[in-house]
């Protein structure tokens, strides 16, 4: 009896226990879901998170400040200069006291004055102007500073459009990686399906021992590759977390309908051609900038012509209580008459920089338009390979069906059945990569022609954004 009792007190210390922990548990925070976010989400937060954009626009950010500084070679330059200077140097001590105006008759009278004068204090403040009047260099200079700066801005929008077409990609990876889960789900069930009949035909003494094994290594070859699709859709949501650039790519899914582009040969993506691409247009203004370096150089043979004028003050006690106000104004010229060939090599690299510009121009526009029949050619394929996955899948489900049934009434093979099977889970997989690849060719035809950013965000129409 007494036994009884202590078992009943433990069960009752045991039901108090577990109550306890269910409420504290209870208290836990929940673990935080993943995050989902359809396309547009996703191409947004790229768009401001992604490091290789923010890398780009910095870039055109600091070629803006590049051209405001070359432009400030061709405005006065105003500066004010205060020192103090204490010397007994007499040229200078003779000098000081003339400019503070304070040069007597008695000075002249002995030339110890003038060969052992006593130091002198002087607070000398200064302030200058200087103007450029004819400076080819200073002008020339800003020219291609400004050009610089337009085509780094046409480099952050290429920059941008590539974060783009990464974004789609992951987009279409995940969606796809999901159906292959599903697939793999459908594939999973119709194996264990078949191992069921394989195993009651064996129960009843119609069936084979061999056929259930072969069944169940379906089964077993089933759940690997829904493993495997698992894996990849992992990979994919953290794919699509690092080209939308999240710290740590931590794995992000997708919600909503996967996006749609427009066929190439409808008349709504009439007009995207190579000349609309970014990258082109901004090599085509370094070409230009490449011929402005050779008129840079052949500048350094011109002088340089500038205004200059300064207002002084001296005074020997204190900067405030001045004893001479002085202003000078002088229009100089500088002439590099002969500087050892420098000016001659220099030149002749600037030739060799305007040909290899151009030289590279013509191959990114060969590159470019190659670019753009593959994608036209990767459009047609992956149309007709999406009309005949779904040919294939009808024809491999009619398959099984039919196989299914002549088994089950012992007519058929087990053996042909699941090869059937493994034929109906391969269209399956075919027909979802086919339906994401007709998406993902058009997109890149898009991207291409330099016309994905543009289709994607209208409001980048010109190719270019304000840089904040």
């Amino acid at each position: 009896m007494a036994r009884s009792a202590r078992c009943s007190s433990r069960s009752a210390l045991s039901g108090a226990a577990l109550l306890v922990l269910t409420f504290l548990f209870s208290l836990l925070p929940a673990a935080s879901a993943m995050e989902s976010v359809d396309f547009s989400q996703a191409v947004a937060r790229a768009l401001s998170n992604n490091a290789f954009v923010q890398a780009a626009g910095e870039e055109a950010i600091a070629a803006r400040f590049d051209a405001d500084a070359a432009r400030g070679y061709l405005l006065p330059s105003v500066r004010f200069d205060e020192k103090f200077v204490r010397t007994s140097v007499p040229a200078e001590a003779f000098g000081l006291k003339m400019n503070q105006e304070k040069l007597l008759a008695s000075d002249f009278s002995d030339v110890r004055n003038f060969n052992s004068p006593p130091p002198r204090n002087d607070f000398i403040g200064t302030l200058s102007l200087e103007q450029p009047l004819f400076s080819p260099k200073a002008y020339i200079g800003y020219g291609i500073a400004k050009v610089e700066a337009e085509a780094k801005e046409l480099d952050f929008h290429r920059r941008k459009e590539d974060a783009v077409y990464r974004v789609l990609t992951a987009v279409l990876d995940v969606l796809t990686a999901r159906q292959f889960i599903e697939v793999a789900d459908q594939g999973l069930s119709d194996a264990r399906e078949h191992l069921r009949i394989a195993e009651s035909l064996e129960a009843a003494g119609m069936g084979l021992s061999s056929d259930a094994l072969r069944a169940k290594v379906a089964v077993a070859s089933t759940e690997i590759a829904k493993v495997t699709a698992e894996n990849r859709l992992e990979l994919a949501r953290r794919r699509l977390a690092l080209a939308m650039g999240e710290p740590g790519a931590p794995p992000v899914d997708v919600t909503g309908p996967p996006p749609e582009f427009p066929d190439p040969g409808l008349p709504a993506s009439v007009g995207t051609g190579a000349t609309e691409r970014a990258d082109l247009h901004a090599s085509s203004l370094r070409v230009a900038n490449a011929v402005r370096y050779v008129r840079l150089r052949q500048s350094g043979y011109l002088p340089d012509v500038g205004l200059a004028a300064a207002y002084q003050v001296d005074a020997e006690d204190s900067p405030f209580s001045p004893d001479n106000r002085s202003w000078k104004v002088g229009v100089g010229l500088t002439w590099n008459l002969f500087d050892g060939m420098r000016r001659e090599a220099e030149l002749g690299k600037a030739v060799a920089e305007r040909r290899r510009a151009r030289a590279y121009q013509r191959g990114m526009r060969d590159q470019a338009a190659f670019e753009e029949a593959q994608a036209d050619l990767g459009v047609k394929e992956a149309t007709l390979r999406s009309d005949l996955a779904r040919a294939a899948l009808a024809s491999a489900e009619e398959s099984v069906r039919l196989l299914t049934s002549r088994y089950e009434n012992r007519l058929g093979r087990m053996v042909d059945l699941l090869d059937a099977q493994t034929a109906l889970d391969a269209a399956r997989a075919a027909r979802i990569r086919a339906e994401n690849d007709v998406r993902l060719s058009r997109a890149q035809r898009l991207y291409a022609s330099g016309g994905l950013l543009t289709f994607i965000a209208p409001s980048e129409k010109d190719g270019k954004e304000k840089i904040r």
